[in-house]
């Protein structure tokens, strides 16, 4: 059995591989303080993975604990994998490869074996990115931007008078600030989304698959025009491809 681990900047996402597909389990937190007792609630019935794959941008804390926990009660140090100029199909378009995120490479490697031809990626989670793969296989480049939550903390920190900001409206214009500050920050991931996506069209010289995958992905994908698939799982999948290949 292998064991795939996505370590984000909120949450650990994992699943085992059986018969070749992934199981997912439950996510948990990926704060320091509470990482090694969620690792024992939620792995130690786990059977001992013979292989662990994991991909981790929540810092090198999280990278020790986690190495420590597996060890202690497996025996097993997971592989945590890095940023390469080319790999599994894809060739990296950053001038200094290693420095591209290593959730967004290893997306780009899962966007690689289920798109059709040339695509886009956008992981909408603590920040959001975008990323563009053409139908060779080349990383044509990405965006940074804050995630909805962040943008939503950002204002309630920095804007006198905003507090409550849960709001379950659904019209596009709100009519209290709690549907105001919902409204603006979806309109704001949709609109870069979206010019983004067109920009890549004019490059590739074709529309794009659209993918979308991170915590907020539905939420985005019901306020976007464009066409799009949400794939929860898609750093794991990336992660069977490379564990895959190794086996």
């Amino acid at each position: 059995m292998s064991l795939l681990v996505d370590i984000g900047n909120s949450r650990v996402k994992w699943g085992i591989v059986q018969d070749d597909r992934i199981v997912s389990g439950q996510p948990f937190p990926s704060a320091a303080e509470s990482l090694e007792k969620s690792l024992s609630h939620y792995w130690l019935s786990l059977p001992v993975p013979h292989r662990i794959y994991a991909c981790n941008v929540a810092g090198s804390n999280a990278e020790q604990i986690i190495t420590a926990w597996t060890q202690r009660y497996w025996g097993n140090a997971p592989h945590f994998v890095r940023s390469a100029e080319r790999s599994y199909g894809v060739l990296n378009g950053y001038e200094e490869p290693e420095k591209l995120g290593v959730d967004r490479w290893v997306s780009l490697i899962a966007l690689r074996m289920l798109a059709r031809g040339p695509a886009c990626v956008v992981d909408c989670g603590t920040a959001l990115t975008f990323d563009v793969l053409d139908a060779d296989g080349r990383h044509l480049g990405g965006l940074i931007a804050p995630g909805l939550a962040m943008m939503k903390q950002s204002l309630v920190r920095d804007t006198k008078g905003i507090r409550d900001i849960d709001c379950s409206d659904s019209r596009f214009f709100g009519r209290n600030t709690a549907a105001a500050v919902k409204g603006g920050v979806l309109a704001a991931c949709t609109g870069l989304i979206e010019r983004s996506v067109r920009e890549a069209a004019k490059e590739l010289g074709q529309m794009p698959e659209l993918v979308l995958t991170g915590g907020d992905a539905n939420e985005v994908a019901d306020t976007l025009e464009a066409p799009c698939t949400v794939v929860p799982d898609l750093i794991l999948r990336g992660l069977l491809r490379i564990a895959r290949s190794v086996s």
